[in-house]
C-alpha cells in the first residue's frame, strides 16, 4: 500500500528531467506529491519563485497527482500548513547523500514529525547549474528540461 502524500522540496532553478524522475520515483510510493518551490534560498541567479513554479508546473503537467506550490519561509512551517511531513529528496552521489543526511537531522531536530525519504537519481548528469550553464552557453536544454519548457528556459537562463 502507497503512502499518502510527501513534500518534495527545492529551489528549482530550473526544474529539470532529473527532478521529474525522483517525482515519478516518489508516486511509486506515495499516492501524491507537492513539489515546494522555495522562495528563499541562499543560491545566487535565481529567479522569482513564482516563475520558477511554473516552469515546474508546466514540467509536470502530465502526472495529476503532483501539485506545484511556492513557499516563504521556513519548511517546517510549510509542511504544518499542508499537514504533510514527509519530505522526499534526491541525491546523485555520495557528497550529496551527506548533505541530505545533515538536512534530515535539522528537520527532524526542528520537527519530530519530519520523516525523509532519499531517492539515488538514475539522471546523474542533470541538475539545475547544468541547464542554466548549458543555456548561457548557446548549447541546447534538450533532455535536460521538459519539452513543454525549453524555449522557455532559453528566454530565461539564456545570454546573463
Amino acid at each position: 500500500m502507497r503512502e499518502k502524500h510527501c513534500i518534495f522540496p527545492g529551489s528549482f532553478n530550473p526544474f529539470t528531467l532529473g527532478h521529474r524522475h525522483l517525482i515519478e520515483k516518489a508516486l511509486e510510493r506515495f499516492e501524491g506529491v507537492t513539489v515546494a518551490v522555495a522562495a528563499e534560498t541562499y543560491k545566487d541567479e535565481m529567479l522569482a519563485p513564482e516563475i520558477r513554479a511554473e516552469i515546474a508546473r508546466k514540467s509536470l503537467a502530465d502526472l495529476p497527482a503532483v501539485d506545484v506550490q511556492y513557499f516563504e519561509g521556513m519548511l517546517t512551517d510549510f509542511l504544518k500548513t499542508n499537514d504533510c511531513f514527509d519530505i522526499v529528496r534526491g541525491y546523485r552521489d555520495d557528497r550529496d547523500f551527506e548533505y541530505e543526511k545533515e538536512l534530515e537531522r535539522i528537520y527532524v531536530s526542528m520537527d519530530r514529525r519530519v520523516n525523509f525519504t532519499l531517492i539515488r537519481s538514475e539522471l546523474c548528469d542533470i541538475s539545475s547549474e547544468r541547464v542554466r550553464n548549458a543555456v548561457k552557453c548557446g548549447e541546447s536544454a534538450d533532455g535536460l528540461v521538459s519539452e513543454a519548457v525549453v524555449s522557455d528556459i532559453v528566454k530565461l537562463y539564456g545570454n546573463k
